[in-house]
């Protein structure tokens, strides 16, 4: 009995009282607790998180990985960017494809570097120094998890103010290896930098926002527009992130929203009437349907001399 313990040990890496629970359950067949273990027990504590820094126009994703029993640091992977669809990426995910998400925001426009680097070290070293809290955080929820995130982040611009989401799953170590073994496979694929599939995926994680363009009866009419005439847009999307982006934009002022101007990218005729679809930044766009023969405020002459749009909002400092 004891052999079998010391051997279950020593195979599955998992402590006394686990070993003695595994064979009890499997009638002290050691080959068959060799396999029931990592489905056993939820030793696994799985920290997604994303987050915005609104007075200096920070947008990021972390992932911690944690192994509770041993107080391992399995995975801290972070990206801060100016870009606000790194805000849209989807916390319901697992933690493969979150990380997937996280490595792709890398490669967007707006991505900064030296500040994704120095988040991550941030994030590997409190969970490093932290291990006697592990239990806690599979313990005590969101909540704590959340309350550890925001200190590490909190660290990289004291004072600035900090809105965070935290979404945290508990896995066996089955579940985690499982998912684990799909990384591998998928890290080992040669990666292409082909300019057209770097496009693919910055179109595919775009985001779109629903828009009102200003219409004018003196105007261009809509079937009329075409790529590169200037706009002026209102922001019309009752979502979070783009009232935020709307102020970003400078769609508010202290009489209220105001239009926003924009170049138009692409025009398509649709059974409902005129598609427009105007760039805001990189990452963002504006999607508006013109119904019937309805004339848009619009202009031709291109601001060719127009800062680029993150210069707008982010201008170093002289």
């Amino acid at each position: 009995m004891q052999d079998k313990i010391a051997l279950l040990m020593e195979e599955t890496g998992c402590d006394r009282a686990e070993a003695e629970l595994a064979l009890e359950m499997c009638g002290y067949d050691l080959e068959a607790a060799v396999k029931a273990v990592p489905r056993l027990f939820k030793n696994v504590v799985v920290v997604k998180g994303r987050f915005s820094v609104a007075e200096n126009g920070r947008f990021g994703l972390v992932l911690a990985v944690l192994g509770v029993s041993d107080g391992t640091l399995l995975r801290a992977r972070a990206v801060v960017s100016f870009n606000p669809a790194v805000y849209t990426v989807p916390l319901d995910q697992n933690w493969f494809a979150f990380e997937k998400s996280l490595y792709a925001c890398r490669l967007w426009d707006g991505s900064i570097q030296a500040e994704s680097l120095e988040a991550e070290k941030n994030l590997g070293a409190y969970f490093h120094q932290a291990r006697q809290d592990l239990d806690r955080l599979a313990r005590d929820g969101d909540e704590a998890a959340a309350k550890a995130v925001a200190g590490v982040l909190q660290s990289l611009w004291p004072g600035k103010s900090l809105s965070l989401k935290i979404s945290r799953d508990i896995l066996d170590l089955g579940q985690f290896k499982s998912l684990q073994n799909e990384a591998g496979d998928w890290e080992d694929k040669p990666k292409s930098s082909s300019r057209s599939q770097r496009s693919r995926i910055r179109e595919e994680d775009i985001l779109v926002l629903n828009i009102r363009l200003e219409e004018d009866a003196d105007g261009i009419a809509a079937s009329a527009l075409r790529a590169g005439d200037m706009v002026l847009a209102h922001i019309a999307d009752g979502r979070d992130i783009a009232q935020y982006l709307s102020r970003l934009f400078g769609g508010y002022s202290e009489e209220g929203p105001v239009p926003i101007l924009a170049p138009v990218e692409a025009v398509e005729s649709s059974p409902e009437g005129a598609l427009v679809r105007v760039r805001f930044s990189p990452g963002v766009c504006g999607d508006a349907v013109i119904r019937g023969e309805a004339f848009v405020r619009a202009s031709r002459v291109y601001l060719s001399d127009a800062l680029p749009w993150w210069r707008r909002f982010f201008a170093p400092r002289s």
